[in-house]
């Protein structure tokens, strides 16, 4: 099914810049941006903090600890002693 779509004058140029360099027409490069975007709009969204949330998560005082690098100690088994300042 073909349609007419309006789009602005600067994304028209662009388009056509990217198809001269790439050598694929228009037409495929605009139905794949298109789809492209649908497909991001569909896509689960990562969640994003603001800036109250993260000083509250970094001030978070955890007074029992947090084992993780327990957990990872040991794990890789090298005779090279390393500087961890470095």
């Amino acid at each position: 099914m073909a349609t007419t779509i309006r789009i602005d004058e600067n994304i028209k140029q662009q388009l056509k810049l990217k198809s001269a360099q790439t050598g694929i027409s228009q037409l495929d490069l605009a139905n794949k941006y298109i789809l492209n975007g649908l497909k991001e709009d569909n896509a689960p969204k990562k969640k994003v903090m603001t800036l109250d949330q993260i000083e509250k998560y970094l001030a978070h005082d955890k007074p029992e600890g947090d084992n993780v690098l327990d957990k990872l100690d040991g794990i890789v088994h090298s005779d090279v002693i390393t500087d961890s300042v470095d």
